[in-house]
């Protein structure tokens, strides 16, 4: 049976007045707030629990999910997506994840009684089953870079596999044919692309995968540094490597630094994202380029397609090619160079 907010005040014992007030964002009282979050938890209120086509009115407030935003590439994309947003007039609300799966839930389940339009995710760490709540509630949602089971919504993602594979291939073609690469966490979509384009690049040009110059990583600072140690204590040293994204290569160009490694001379050094570093280091590095800015309005494009309720095409996966910028960080391989890196 539905449960209204005439259920919610007998529970509470409060008027519907003062319940309304707060559903709809007005204050009450902290001990009032206490029993009706208590109450619309305990009973699974929602004032959206009608089936969303019936609505008649819109809150005009969406949902930006994410985990800790602990690099520039997430930052950049939520402020676009955010300043895209409001420029149609929409609200922002943000719910940052960790792996207190609990207070995720309770935190988007606030979110829907407050009447949320829509939701965008951004890939994050911890417990997937929290957004299970979006799925029962039938709410517009795009998931960006990732691609989680059970999650009934659209998808836009670079495609990272072909910007791998291109950076890859570009190495290969300056006779490179000692290419370690320093990985991201193999649970996430983005880092098991990159590394599948590395892989698919080395096989179309009938290099050996050494299993040694695959580095695990997991896109922090730190194991961009110890990558880098790693590979330079090797006896048969790389030629070049690919570092996966922007946290590690800035700890990889530290390490550089601190062994006073010659780029390109003796390492040539490419990387996934192209940000600050990028230029300002010497020499610039060749990146791979995500398109952030049209990541963020194809995300919000979509999502206002779905709230406005045309599910044509329905559910879409839109992926996105990357760029790449050449600049001083790779030296061509001489053939002579090349025999003496075999013997």
């Amino acid at each position: 049976m539905q449960v209204t907010i005439k259920d919610v005040a007998q529970e509470t014992k409060l008027s519907i007045s003062t319940i309304s007030k707060y559903i709809n964002g007005g204050v009450v009282l902290e001990k009032n707030r206490e029993k009706i979050e208590n109450a619309i938890r305990k009973l699974g209120y929602s004032p959206n629990s009608l089936a969303r086509g019936l609505r008649t009115s819109k809150s005009y407030m969406v949902g930006i999910i994410t985990g800790v935003m602990d690099n520039p590439h997430i930052s950049h994309i939520i402020d676009m997506t955010e300043k895209l947003l409001r420029a149609k007039g929409y609200s922002v609300s943000f719910v940052c994840l960790d792996d207190n799966s609990k207070h995720a839930k309770d935190h988007i389940q606030y979110m829907i009684n407050r009447g949320i339009d829509g939701w965008i995710i951004f890939p994050f760490y911890g417990d997937k089953r929290c957004l299970e709540i979006i799925n029962n509630y039938k709410i517009p949602t795009i998931l960006l870079e990732e691609s989680y089971e059970n999650l009934n919504c659209d998808y836009v993602q670079v495609n990272c596999a072909d910007g791998a594979y291109h950076i890859v291939e570009y190495l290969l073609s300056l006779n490179h044919r000692k290419i370690a690469i320093i990985n991201g966490p193999q649970d996430q979509l983005t880092a098991r692309e990159r590394f599948r384009g590395y892989l698919r690049a080395l096989q179309d040009y009938n290099v050996t995968v050494q299993e040694e110059y695959v580095i695990d990583g997991d896109f922090t600072y730190e194991s961009g540094y110890e990558g880098i140690r790693c590979l330079w204590e090797k006896t048969e040293k790389p030629t070049a490597v690919f570092v996966t994204n922007y946290n590690m290569a800035i700890g990889a160009i530290s390490a550089v630094h601190e062994l006073n490694i010659k780029i390109p001379e003796e390492l040539s050094f490419v990387s996934f994202d192209d940000y600050e570093l990028s230029i300002l280091v010497n020499p610039k590095l060749t990146t791979v380029r995500q398109p952030m800015e049209e990541l963020a309005k194809k995300a919000t494009d979509l999502l206002i397609k779905r709230m406005e309720n045309d599910y044509s095409n329905f559910p879409q996966i839109i992926r996105l090619a990357p760029q790449y910028n050449y600049r001083n960080s790779v030296k061509y391989l001489h053939m002579q160079e090349e025999r003496n890196n075999k013997l």
